[in-house]
């Protein structure tokens, strides 16, 4: 009888689960759009039109979507080693150098190995960007596991050491001759990932980022050592008394965490850019700790706000061309429509209470 009574209630649930990031996006999105309305109207320009061009320069055709999509795999994939560490307790606030190091092991993999075989000279290249993200994060793990080291200051603190050994690589040893400005040698075509949509900078790393999603939504969900990350991050104490080993258990979390950071710079040079630059991922890291932060530290979440965030991004840009509007107008919705996400349940609680004392009023009044 009890079989029969939980089977229903399962489709439910899981739906009601899959309701929350959704309703939370949409009620930071609807605030962001009324709040654009209104600056947009103050500029002196109409605001739904002026808001449907940018949405059609993000979203208007194939090739608006693909080169939206491509803009955006990098931060999705980072910001799911972000979240991957949160989940398991561990704050790793050094994405940005994470990226940068994937970034340049990928960048002197792609050059300085091949030309080789296309698929062979891929695999080395995120390999090597996934091993030295990792090395980096599990070597800060190491130090809050075994030394008590915070780790939020710790990953804070090694970005400016990373960013800046990097900088120092692309202009000093590993600097390409031929060119003024700090960046490595351009890698073999073998190590860049074929283009799948002409016109735009979208190509078959597509398929290893949502292969990405998928094997991170497992591991952190429902594999076992996702289990003990979960427990080791929500309930230390009682994780150690189930028996799991809580050194070991942050440490794994954070190389998984920098290994996925890593990749996030692989993609920036196998998809686009083809090199290293000084200049590469300014910003993606600290947008994806962000990222990470609104989706709850949750796959799901976080992959449908960095959806949200990439179209936003697009959309600015369109608004610009088309109006003359400043992009960073777009910092500023941005900001607020993470801050209507936060504060959305305690917004609709307000709202609530205001309602039922308004109606607790008219009742009294009748």
């Amino acid at each position: 009888m009890t079989t029969l009574e939980t089977k229903p209630t399962a489709l439910p649930h899981r739906l009601a689960l899959l309701a929350r990031p959704v309703g939370r996006t949409g009620f930071a999105v609807l605030t962001g759009a009324l709040l654009a309305m209104g600056l947009i109207a103050l500029q002196g320009y109409a605001p739904m039109p002026t808001m449907l061009a940018g949405l059609r320069y993000a979203l208007g055709d194939a090739v608006a979507v693909s080169r939206t999509l491509a803009w955006g795999l990098p931060l999705l994939v980072t910001a799911l080693g972000v979240a991957f560490a949160f989940r398991a307790g561990m704050f790793n606030i050094g994405a940005e150098g994470q990226l940068y190091v994937g970034a340049m092991a990928a960048a002197i993999v792609g050059a300085y190995i091949g030309p080789l075989f296309a698929g062979l000279h891929l695999l080395l290249c995120l390999a090597a960007a996934a091993l030295t993200g990792g090395a980096v994060a599990a070597g800060l793990g190491w130090l809050r596991a075994h030394w008590g080291v915070d780790e939020v200051l710790s990953t804070l603190l090694s970005n400016y050491l990373l960013v800046l050994l990097c900088t120092y690589l692309a202009n000093g040893p590993l600097r390409d001759p031929t060119r003024q400005s700090g960046s490595t040698r351009e890698v073999h075509d073998s190590a860049m990932f074929p283009v799948i949509v002409d016109q735009t900078q979208l190509t078959a790393g597509l398929y290893v980022v949502a292969a990405l999603v998928l094997a991170t939504w497992w591991l952190s969900e429902r594999s076992i050592a996702g289990y003990r990350w979960r427990m080791t991050g929500s309930s230390p104490g009682f994780a150690a008394a189930m028996g799991i080993d809580i050194a070991r258990a942050r440490v794994t979390s954070m190389a998984v965490s920098g290994a996925l950071c890593g990749l996030g710079g692989s993609l920036l040079v196998t998809c686009s850019q083809g090199r290293f630059w000084t200049e590469i991922g300014t910003g993606i890291g600290w947008d994806a700790v962000l990222l990470a932060l609104v989706g709850r530290s949750r796959p799901i979440g976080v992959l449908a706000w960095a959806g949200v965030y990439c179209v936003l991004r697009a959309s600015a840009r369109g608004v610009e061309q088309v109006t003359g509007i400043p992009s960073e107008l777009s910092s500023v919705l941005i900001a607020v429509i993470i801050v209507a996400a936060v504060a959305r349940s305690g917004a609709i609680g307000l709202i609530t209470d205001w309602a039922r004392r308004w109606r607790a009023v008219r009742e009294k009044q009748q």
